[in-house]
């Protein structure tokens, strides 16, 4: 999964992305800057902390922030060669200056209006070239779908606002619309701005009622300079001084994998190794299986699961967990939870 952060140049995007990143890297202005973002999981220190493992791996996500969108009739070709760029992401982290300035609502309003006319050229030029063919059933599918698109774009409502099937958005899927894709919009504010956080949400949420769309209020320039603070003491002081309770980064990638990309997370636990993996909502036993490897996926057999919690509530001890019933042995199409400690059983 690959996530992008965009939006116009000095809203904050890098800013945003060494946050995320949370530590020092060489950064480009022209080029993609890419890096893999841990997620931080309390449950994956206090299992280390059990096992005490030789390695403690956590979940990451890959975030890569895009050049900034330059605007204005001399910067056309820059700004598509930019924007066509987004089509590989699985999800957009959109950047909104309100720092600087408050009519947020003016530039969220020009940055959908964009994407839906990039959209809106893909979907009518495809729809004229299946005019010409031999409409298979594959085919007239596609075209009832675009033709669904056409409509929608052509009332400035984005696709992830329409409620697809899985065979619509099979079949359209090749084309990677912009306005498909799970939307976070990052409002960048300043420190004064900060007591209005929630009202500023509330506001965008009712205006920008989309679906796949969330809003993230965020002192970006604050949470870089968080991020650079290694003793949670002084974090804690950091965030007391401007009256926050929690660093709001976490909200972005919270907002991103678990809203937006519906994903979940597993874990595996061991002497050698406690790791996390994320995995797409609704997956089943031999399908995550594959997450690990694609051998164990081919060979597997069946899947010992037990819930965080319920390992928690037993003191992570596997004996007590199994006397207790808590400990279940799942088949290849048992659907995995969030948060579940599950080993494979496999044979190649």
């Amino acid at each position: 999964m690959k996530v992008a952060i965009v939006g116009l140049p000095q809203s904050g995007k890098t800013t945003l992305f060494k946050a995320l990143v949370g530590q020092e890297i060489p950064l480009s202005i022209e080029k993609e800057n890419i890096a893999d973002v841990k997620i931080f999981d309390p449950n994956i220190v206090l299992l280390s902390s059990v096992f005490k493992p030789k390695k403690t791996t956590f979940a990451t996500m890959t975030f890569v922030d895009l050049p900034g969108i330059p605007s204005g009739i001399e910067q056309a070709k820059r700004r598509n060669e930019i924007l066509s760029s987004i089509r590989q992401f699985d999800a957009l982290i959109t950047v909104v200056d309100n720092f600087s300035k408050d009519d947020v609502e003016t530039d969220l309003k020009i940055f959908e209006s964009d994407l839906i006319l990039l959209d809106l050229d893909v979907v009518e030029k495809r729809l004229e070239k299946l005019k010409k063919e031999k409409l298979t059933p594959d085919k007239a599918l596609e075209q009832k779908t675009l033709q669904k698109f056409k409509d929608a774009l052509y009332n400035e409502v984005p696709l992830r606002n329409l409620d697809l099937t899985e065979e619509e958005k099979l079949s359209t899927k090749s084309f990677g619309l912009f306005t498909l894709k799970p939307t976070l919009f990052v409002i960048n504010i300043n420190e004064e701005k900060i007591p209005k956080r929630s009202e500023i949400k509330e506001n965008l949420r009712q205006k920008f009622n989309y679906k796949e769309t969330e809003f993230a209020v965020i002192p970006v320039l604050l949470e870089e300079e968080i991020s650079k603070l290694s003793n949670e003491d002084e974090k804690r002081e950091f965030l007391n001084s401007y009256n926050l309770e929690k660093e709001a980064i976490n909200e972005v990638l919270d907002l991103t994998i678990m809203n937006l990309l519906h994903l979940n997370v597993f874990y595996t636990v061991g002497e050698d190794e406690v790791r996390a993996w994320l995995f797409e909502e609704g997956l089943n036993a031999k399908k995550v299986a594959g997450k690990i490897h694609s051998d164990i996926e081919r060979g597997f057999i069946a899947a010992e699961v037990i819930s965080y919690e319920d390992f928690k509530s037993v003191n992570f001890s596997f004996k007590e967990a199994k006397v207790k019933g808590l400990l279940r042995i799942e088949g290849a199409n048992y659907i995995v939870k969030n948060k579940e400690i599950v080993h494979f059983r496999f044979n190649v």
